[in-house]
């Protein structure tokens, strides 16, 4: 079994990740700001959890010599939503990115695995392997890949293993309540009808359990080496998921479609190819949509 360090454990990719590892016997630290942020106070008694800032460098290289991880797993990220994916905290992250693999290299840690997006490819509106080109729109996205390019130089340097997961649409049960799977759901569940766009986006989804088996997947392989798409490798149209949805929730509610129009920079098609990922590692996604959508719904049921 490894030492594994996860940052980002109050997020819902982090805490899925950390969780997992627990539960498989690994020694899982989880560094965290806020240590009672609900997903973290859950993992309290399978992880320890050490409480450090990632822009106190100091803090971060104390955690790491006290945990002395064989593997991390970076998720943890400013500015996920919003305004703020194009805002100034994304260069903040970039370092903070950095400065954590420093750490990494010093305390002598094996490899380190980042969580990068789908966002660092921009606008593509097909399905897309690693060799796409990366032309981010938003800071968010450059920033994921301006902190993939400089990790994995320094790792190379340093001769520790590097992989970038580029994770496409994770969702499931504790996914944060504003994004639209989750919105939709508690919506339908109370017998109202989501305003919608007109739904023809083709859009890749991944479950969260099938997201956190391909993160340790990819940590525990030694030979998985440089970027991967984290992806279900299947895209749905947002229309077929909110019927879907519906289907499970309310069955014969009516439903309209077109009441939000689409912005700017909407991307039509999002697909990611994951087969790069499946070869190295052997994890593939198990989890279909029609059937973890059934999760979500009935998790925020029994919430109810």
């Amino acid at each position: 079994m490894s030492r594994i360090l996860v940052t980002g454990a109050g997020g819902f990719v982090g805490a899925a990740v950390a969780d997992l590892a627990a539960r498989q016997g690994h020694q899982v630290t989880v560094l965290v700001r806020n240590p009672a942020a609900p997903r973290v106070a859950t993992l309290a008694g399978c992880c320890a959890v050490t409480v450090a800032d990632l822009a106190d460098k100091g803090a971060v290289n104390a955690a790491l010599a006290q945990a002395r991880p064989d593997i991390i797993i970076h998720s943890a990220w400013e500015g996920v939503g919003g305004a703020a994916r194009a805002g100034d905290i994304q260069l903040d992250n970039i370092r903070t990115t950095v400065s954590l693999l420093d750490a990494a290299i010093t305390v002598g840690a094996s490899r380190f695995i980042g969580i990068g997006s789908q966002a660092e490819y921009g606008r593509h509106d097909r399905r897309i392997d690693e060799s796409a080109a990366t032309e981010p729109f938003l800071l968010y996205g450059a920033a994921k890949l301006s902190a993939c390019h400089l990790t994995r130089q320094r790792a190379t340097e340093a001769g520790i293993g590097f992989a970038w997961l580029r994770l496409f649409s994770p969702y499931g049960p504790g996914d944060n309540p504003n994004w639209l799977i989750p919105s939709v759901a508690a919506q339908i569940l109370a017998g109202q009808a989501p305003r919608t766009s007109l739904g023809t986006q083709n859009w890749d989804y991944l479950h969260i359990v099938d997201t956190a088996r391909g993160v340790l997947a990819a940590a525990l392989t030694d030979s998985a080496q440089g970027v991967f798409n984290l992806s279900s490798g299947r895209a749905v149209t947002v229309r077929s998921i909110v019927e879907r949805i519906r289907d499970l929730a309310r069955p014969g509610l009516a439903l309209t479609f077109g009441d939000i129009p689409f912005g700017p920079n909407q991307i039509m098609h999002l697909e990611g190819d994951c087969s790069r990922l499946s070869a190295a590692t052997g994890w593939a996604p198990s989890i279909a949509i029609e059937d973890g959508l059934a999760t979500v719904v009935d998790v925020l049921r029994q919430a109810a």
